[in-house]
């Protein structure tokens, strides 16, 4: 199965330095939409997606 990996930015969202970094280590980026959500709830968020998507 893919490797999942969960990134959850802070407020103000990820650097720039940072993105490149995450992009360089060949992470893929996807989206949970364009609402902020909080820490907690778009974690819950990004674990439930992750699964049902490795679930297909």
């Amino acid at each position: 199965a893919p490797r999942c990996c969960v990134l959850i930015g802070p407020e103000g969202d990820f650097s720039p330095a940072e993105i490149e970094l995450a992009l360089g280590q060949g992470v893929r980026p996807v989206t949970l939409g364009a609402s902020r959500l909080r820490t907690e709830t778009a974690a819950l968020a990004a674990v439930f997606t992750a699964q049902i998507v490795r679930e297909l």
